[in-house]
């Protein structure tokens, strides 16, 4: 039941939004909905969260792709006591709206906990700090193709991330990703190049370091 409502509900957002593109062609493509935490479908943020603290990971600099509108990662960050600086990206309005309200309740959360909407293939290096952690979750699930207000793809998304990982930082990615297949030969790729090898799994994520 709630599945058949949640697919209604972002046709007909969806349809919308295409109505509002066709019109103004140059128009951002982004979310137009906000990504609950279902954990039986997609786990991959409950699994960092576990994976974080699992090991104790503590005031690491983290790029996050993909905040949900749960806002998971912040939110556990905060209650672990983990104290890691996040920077996390949506392309969803109604997910960065969620994060200013919390934000605006809670300031403590923003202390450590920062949401940029964007879409990351308008990214530039030059905007960029240096990173411990780079999650790239989602990556790959939304065409790359150009338009307007883009300037990279897949490739030099992940290598510009890859630039921007301090030496021995991971890159985590979700294996049960629809995108995850797409980037599979970049990964091979950088591998062979010698700028990634493969650190290991934490249950649905697969872990690369930087050389």
């Amino acid at each position: 039941m709630y599945r058949r409502l949640w697919r209604g509900y972002i046709h007909t957002v969806g349809f919308k939004e295409k109505t509002l593109r066709a019109i103004m062609p140059a128009r951002m493509h982004f979310v137009h909905y906000s990504w609950p935490l279902r954990a039986d479908l997609c786990p991959c943020d409950v699994d960092f969260c576990d994976y974080l603290r699992e090991r104790s990971i503590r005031g690491q600099a983290i790029f996050h792709f993909g905040t949900g509108g749960h806002h998971l990662v912040g939110l556990r960050n905060q209650a672990d006591g983990l104290e890691n600086d996040i920077l996390g990206l949506t392309i969803a309005p109604k997910e960065h709206a969620v994060y200013v309200k919390k934000a605006i309740r809670d300031p403590g959360l923003a202390l450590h906990y920062k949401v940029l909407f964007a879409d990351i293939f308008s990214l530039s290096a030059n905007t960029l700090p240096v990173f411990n952690i780079v999650t790239m979750f989602h990556l790959g699930e939304f065409s790359d193709a150009a338009g307007s207000g883009r300037r990279l793809n897949l490739q030099q998304v992940l290598q510009m991330f890859c630039a921007k990982l301090l030496p021995g930082g991971l890159m985590l990615f979700y294996t049960r990703s629809y995108g995850y297949r797409k980037l599979t030969p970049l990964l091979e790729s950088m591998v062979r190049e010698g700028r990634l090898s493969l650190a290991g799994t934490h249950k649905s994520l697969e872990i690369y370091r930087v050389k």
